[in-house]
């Protein structure tokens, strides 16, 4: 009589939390980011966003945190930004899992304002055309009233931005006029940017309007900022302007 096979369980083993970090120094590397947390104080950055070491890959829409052993799970997409609405001088933790699995080992941590990485500028677009796969087409007879702004594709901060971080921009090296991004964040640290441009009356401000740009090459730079630090200017952004 044949005998029955075992049938191998295939459920995967619970996650752990093997590290955190943030800051210029963070690294998905286990070890390194290990260093860098505890380089840190042991401390997360406020706005910036974070790294996560699971012990087994995980998708992001599987992938659940617990903050301060709370029964209510937070999403991967959402996890940033509750950790910077956390209280400061306050240890917390967080702990992991898949979606209906059991919670992970536990990571106390603090939060606080610390020195900035370096922002990225991924894009910038004007009238729904960006760069760096095309030149960006001032428009021929623009009208008094029309606006043709800029929009920049900066990582660096949190999705949705946070209330501690934004980042300033500046366009061929000229730091007389600095633009920003999240600039709610600056007026809130009583950072104000007056040349910043009303988009209408939507309450909404760009920084530079492609119409008033002459045609030929810009670099743009980015870099983050809090009250406390200002994060180094990124490599420069080259994009091509043109005048049918």
């Amino acid at each position: 009589m044949k005998k029955d096979v075992p049938v191998k369980d295939t459920k995967p083993e619970p996650l752990q939390l093997l590290a955190i970090c943030s800051g210029p120094t963070a690294s998905i590397e286990v070890e390194a980011c290990r260093r860098s947390f505890i380089e840190a104080g042991e401390s997360l950055s406020l706005g910036e966003k974070l790294l996560y070491n699971p012990s087994a890959s995980v998708s992001s829409a599987e992938l659940e945190f617990s903050l301060n052993n709370s029964s209510n799970p937070i999403s991967f997409f959402d996890i940033d930004v509750a950790i910077s609405d956390l209280e400061t001088s306050t240890i917390h933790s967080i702990r992991i899992r898949r979606v209906g699995e059991d919670w992970s080992n536990e990571i106390e941590f603090q939060v606080s304002l610390q020195e900035l990485g370096q922002a990225t500028i991924e894009g910038v677009c004007a009238d729904l055309i960006c760069a760096p796969g095309n030149s960006l087409i001032a428009p021929l007879n623009p009208g008094i009233d029309s606006l043709y702004p800029l929009v920049e594709n900066v990582f660096g901060l949190t999705d949705p931005p946070t209330k501690h971080i934004w980042i300033e921009l500046m366009l061929d090296s000229d730091d007389s006029f600095l633009g920003c991004i999240n600039c709610q964040a600056a007026e809130i640290a009583q950072f104000t940017y007056p040349d910043r441009i009303a988009f209408g009356t939507t309450g909404i401000f760009y920084n530079w309007d492609i119409k008033k740009l002459d045609a030929g090459s810009y670099s743009l730079q980015a870099r983050l900022r809090n009250k406390l630090y200002v994060g180094p200017w990124s490599s420069e952004f080259v994009f091509e302007v043109q005048r049918p």
